[in-house]
């Protein structure tokens, strides 16, 4: 059976642009369409606030883009956001209650596991969460109200649990005009919800697939397939990601299993389980009579250590060619490296092509030593993998302070006149994707067991690539190259408070070929001055709100420098900043408002703010951006990203700045005067990476955020925002 992650069972724990001002600056430029080469766009932070490992990022037929991610059991709640603007910017997605000041992310508990996002055609999306490897909450929303609002349920949280890890939708609803070759004759669409059976039988307990036409009432797929007194089957693949085909509602997970297991050989192999006319499953390896047979398993690579790190990812095209990206393990560490096969429909998906490395296996490049591979299929023969590469040929749980990038390669497979795969060998283009390192030192992968072994892995186990309708990459990934750890706790320890906050990052292709077969375009990440913002976009609630607050909709961001270099002027420009107690008032449970302009420079991430409250008060400051670490079954890392000001106390970090406001125009100027010697000494050969700007409703000071304030939520929420450029000297 797969190899899973390690991990201990854990049952009780922890019970666009009208009305914009226009701006003195370089427009944010568009790189050349014809452009061969792919690049990607400043990166854009999803969330000034929150971290999260193993993010997930999802794009719906209209063009909504979302993410979501795990903070760890030990708050019993996951991050879910929805953008606003086209991916730049994301909001608060609304989970049982409206969003509030006091309650950022009002996800009930239980939850703060492993997450996953699906649409079906409509755009209705389907989420669901882990927790503490017991039970599953889901949740649907939209098509129309883009998660301002959602229904939910729960699999199993009652006590008994079904004992699950990992898990993964696959949505069966073709579009009209799709050939119908399913025996599938029940209402559509029909959601696929598959996680590791931790309890059941087999080894590693089997896959547990369950189904449901509403996405929240699911029952077991296979029930009506296996004999209920079955006590030795569950089917192959757990933890691979799966596919679906939309003609025959077929699905796919593959997975390592060893001649051990009772393959035939060792290496990456491959279930389809055939939808009946009820929608069950019936996979290859059931041999009917309560048991598995696992010579029944479609090979598809023979590989030199275990395909399964982390996971087995298959994608399927728009002709229909399947395509499985792994990377091996071995004691080698030259040899963890990430390979991509395909296989069209026409054999039945039963003949794969040879392996192909997408990585280079180089520390020239920084490609060195590979995990966490991810997928996405698009046109016919194409697909996009994806990965975290090393800088050194060493295991990736060892301490030799390694230095991490996303790195991506594009495959294109020849095709025949049908769109099916030909065999032929492929071409590929590899691109390192992160503008800086994204992580330092170890990746650990010993699941739970980082724990006893001062591994870090605020990582967690994935990050994901996905394509937007022209075809270009959307890659989000956790950037801990901060190496923030909450003080007093010193980064170099490490023994219980792993340090690197996770910044949830998103990358978009910008230019070259888009995985439809035509280029892509997108806006440069050449350093500009500032970016405009459209009007009326700060609403409350944040997503679908009825109410537009004029004092939180900001309308510009903008960097400049004194001509002595010795002051950054940090300017945003909002509608209303004359009346801050209207905008406070408007947000249940605020006490005050934050204007923030935060960016990274080098590994530090810095922040020039003004806050203001119902007295109209308002100070000025800068300084490095802070951490409050949670704790969980990986030990304690960062979970909430602070902005203190000044003030009395080890937790009041900021320093005190010269600021202004001018309201004789509309919208109003907030200028932050900062020393540069409170943010890092910028100078003309400094780039000011991702800079945003976010106005936020808070019910505390950010300095008096603690431990207790962090578990609870209690902080501040993002009412707008323009993200992201880069800036630099001139």
């Amino acid at each position: 059976m797969a190899m899973t992650r390690s991990r201990v069972a854990i049952w009780a724990l922890v019970a666009l642009v009208a009305g914009s001002v226009a701006l003195a600056h370089s427009p944010r430029g568009t790189v050349d369409a014809a452009s061969s080469a792919i690049t990607f766009e400043t990166p854009t932070i999803v969330d000034p606030i929150h971290t999260n490992g193993e993010p997930d990022i999802a794009i719906d037929p209209q063009g909504r883009v979302f993410n979501s991610g795990p903070t760890g059991t030990g708050t019993q709640r996951s991050t879910w956001f929805g953008s606003v603007d086209g991916g730049h910017s994301f909001r608060v997605m609304a989970q049982k209650a409206v969003p509030t000041a006091i309650m950022g992310i009002p996800a009930p508990g239980p939850g703060g596991g492993d997450t996953d996002i699906a649409f079906d055609r409509s755009g209705k999306q389907y989420f669901a969460d882990l927790w503490a490897l017991a039970c599953q909450r889901v949740a649907v929303t939209g098509p129309t109200n883009s998660g301002a609002s959602d229904q939910e349920n729960f699999l199993g949280c009652s006590g008994s649990g079904p004992g699950s890890d990992r898990q993964w939708f696959a949505v069966y609803d073709p579009a009209p005009g799709t050939p119908n070759q399913s025996k599938y004759v029940g209402p559509r669409p029909l959601v696929y919800l598959e996680w590791n059976n931790i309890v059941g039988p087999g080894p590693n307990g089997g896959a547990q697939w369950n189904m449901s036409t509403d996405g929240l009432n699911y029952i077991n797929a296979t029930a009506g397939v296996t004999p209920a007194n079955s006590t030795s089957y569950s089917p192959f693949g757990p933890d691979g990601y799966p596919a679906i085909d939309q003609v025959t509602g077929k699905v796919f997970q593959a997975a390592g299993c060893t001649t051990n297991n009772g393959c035939k050989s060792s290496g990456l192999w491959m279930n389809i389980g055939t939808p009946d006319a009820s929608g069950s499953l019936h996979f290859l390896d059931d041999n009917g009579n309560g048991g598995q047979d696992l010579t029944q398993l479609i090979p598809i690579a023979a590989t030199n250590g275990s395909p399964d790190v982390l996971f087995s990812v298959l994608s399927m095209d728009t002709a229909r060619n399947l395509f499985a990206v792994w990377a091996v393990s071995s004691t080698d560490p030259g040899q963890r490296q990430i390979f991509v096969s395909a296989s069209s429909a026409a054999s039945g998906w039963t003949t794969w092509t040879a392996p192909v490395q997408v990585s280079d296996g180089s520390t020239a490049t920084g490609d060195a030593t590979n995990v966490f591979p991810w997928l996405k299929a698009g046109g016919p023969g194409r697909a996009d993998a994806v990965w975290y590469g090393s800088d050194k040929k060493v295991d990736p749980s060892s301490h030799n302070n390694q230095s991490w990038n996303v790195f991506m390669s594009q495959v294109v497979f020849p095709t025949n006149t049908t769109g099916g795969i030909t065999g032929a060998a492929p071409s590929k283009q590899l691109t390192k994707v992160t503008p800086h390192p994204m992580h330092y030192d170890d990746v650990c992968l010993a699941g739970t067991g980082c724990i006893a072994q001062t591994g870090n892995r605020n990582l967690a186990d994935f990050f994901v690539v996905t394509i937007d309708s022209s075809g270009a990459a959307e890659i989000v990934y956790d950037d801990t190259s901060n190496k923030l750890v909450q003080q007093p706790s010193p980064c170099s320890a490490q023994v219980a408070d792993h340090c690197g906050a996770g910044v949830i990052t998103i990358a978009r292709q910008a230019s070259g070929p888009g995985l439809f077969g035509t280029k892509v375009s997108g806006p440069s990440n050449t350093p500009i001055s500032g970016l405009s913002d459209p009007a009326g976009d700060g609403l409350y609630p944040v997503i679908g709100g009825p109410t537009k607050l004029s004092g939180m909709d900001i309308r510009s961001s903008r960097l400049s420098f004194s001509p002595d270099g010795t002051t950054l002027n940090v300017t945003m420009q909002v509608t209303d900043l004359a009346n801050p107690a209207t905008a406070i008032t408007a947000v249940p449970g605020a006490t005050n408002v934050q204007y923030v302009t935060r960016w990274q420079m080098g590994n530090t991430v810095y922040y020039a703010a003004m806050e203001n409250t119902v007295t109209n008060q308002p100070i000025f400051y800068a300084g490095a951006m802070q951490t409050i670490d949670l704790c969980s079954v990986s030990a304690c890392f960062p979970h909430v990203l602070t902005y203190p000001e000044p003030g009395a106390g080890p937790t009041f970090t900021g320093k005190a700045e010269t600021g202004s406001i001018s309201c004789t125009e509309t919208p109003c100027t907030l200028t932050i005067s900062v020393k540069v010697g409170d943010v890092g000494n910028p100078t003309t050969a400094s780039l000011l990476e991702s800079v945003g700007a976010y106005s936020l409703a808070a019910a505390l000071q950010e300095g008096a955020e603690d431990n207790a304030t962090a578990e609870s939520d209690t902080v501040p929420l993002e009412i707008d925002g323009v993200c992201c450029f880069n800036f630099r000297r001139k």
